[in-house]
């Protein structure tokens, strides 16, 4: 159930209380026991709008070299024809290391090599990956440094299959005759009654629509929701576009409440002021991938050394603070101290919890350094 400014709404049906008149503007889901989610309507106009401004005016941190969305065209195959099959069918194979242990570009990075890999590269057309073995496609990924290969040879063959059967071998056939996120997210889901695509889910759904979209392969898709990754989370909740008043200031916040709760934020915000998810996406993505990450309070040691992680019983510290030290002052003023959300911004969202441990927790306050107004 779904309360939101006094209406109840089941599924797609709404029904209005009389408190809606006087409701507050603040959106509340609730599924308990589990975790309450509480979404701040105002918080998100003051710092979307804020990201969005930066973001379409190309400013700090948009303006870096490195401020690239995981499927710039300097991270895509270089022996891969654009605009066609392959494209759509390369952004398809992406979607499976949009999860797990690896950064987005850096995934997109070691796929594009393994396509430009003569050896690899049938695995990419789907009428020929049909036909490989788990071991075929499990040395490809490895030889690439590529894990849950396990995982993803499974669903790399099956899916191909599928893909073929039902959709002629591409990805952008499945959103003929369609418009809607329902829709796509009808043929796409896996139900697990044999129904969709292995692996796919709502995150996934909402990102091969991402790229398909963005790269000009596919239109008509101006309406659906972002996908909902540790960056999109790691902003709403750091800046408390939304809260979780039952929750410890420790607890487990990776959950399909949140999901669930960031899917209708952002659904509504686009509506609400004619933005494209792209831009959203994009505003909201690069902004934490270039920035959150590095300051001094997300950051993550791995003291028994990244070769020894042992699964989600991997050791992980969080680095001390120390405002005196000049390494962490330097990473918190190119990050938090140019900041134009260090006004809202109130907690540590660490990454690499999520990526190693597939844990998102707040870490404390955000911490602040003293900084030589100067500098910039």
């Amino acid at each position: 159930m779904l309360v939101i400014a006094g209406c109840i709404m089941f599924n797609k049906y709404i029904m209005a209380s009389p408190e809606l008149l006087s409701a507050a503007p603040t959106t509340e889901l609730s599924t308990p026991p589990r975790l309450t989610v509480v979404i701040d309507e105002k918080r998100t106009e003051e710092v979307l709008g804020k990201l969005l401004k930066l973001y379409n005016n190309n400013e700090y941190p948009y303006n870096l070299e490195n401020t690239r969305v995981p499927h710039h065209p300097d991270h895509m195959p270089k022996e891969m024809p654009r605009g066609g099959k392959e494209h759509a069918s390369f952004l398809w194979s992406v979607c499976y290391y949009m999860r797990g242990g690896i950064k987005s570009v850096e995934a997109v990075k070691r796929m594009a090599h393994m396509y430009d890999d003569p050896d690899n590269r049938y695995l990419f057309d789907f009428e020929q990956a049909q036909y490989a073995t788990h071991a075929d496609v499990d040395s490809a990924l490895k030889a690439h440094g590529l894990g849950l290969r396990d995982a993803v040879s499974r669903q790399w063959i099956a899916n191909a299959k599928r893909m073929v059967e039902q959709y002629n071998g591409d990805p952008r056939t499945i959103f003929d005759g369609i418009t809607h996120y329902d829709e796509a997210l009808e043929r796409i889901r896996n139900d697990h009654k044999g129904n969709g695509f292995m692996g796919f889910q709502h995150k996934m759904t909402s990102m091969i629509i991402y790229y398909l979209i963005d790269d000009n392969l596919i239109d008509g898709f101006d309406d659906f929701p972002i996908p909902i990754d540790l960056h999109v989370m790691r902003m709403s909740i750091a800046n408390e576009m939304i809260t979780f008043p039952d929750a410890s200031e420790d607890q487990k916040l990776f959950a399909p409440e949140t999901t669930e709760a960031l899917r209708q934020l952002y659904t509504d915000y686009a509506h609400t002021h004619k933005v494209s998810p792209i831009a959203l996406s994009n505003a909201v993505w690069l902004y934490s991938e270039a920035l959150c990450g590095y300051q001094p309070g997300n950051i993550t040691l791995e003291p028994d050394g990244r070769g020894k992680r042992n699964g989600r019983q991997t050791n992980l510290v969080p680095l001390e603070y120390n405002p005196l030290d000049d390494a962490q002052r330097k990473a918190y003023e190119r990050t938090c101290g140019r900041c134009a959300l260090r006004g809202t911004c109130a907690w540590n969202i660490p990454g690499k919890p999520y990526y190693v441990l597939g844990e998102l927790r707040r870490r404390g306050k955000r911490p602040d350094y003293p900084i030589d107004p100067t500098l910039f």
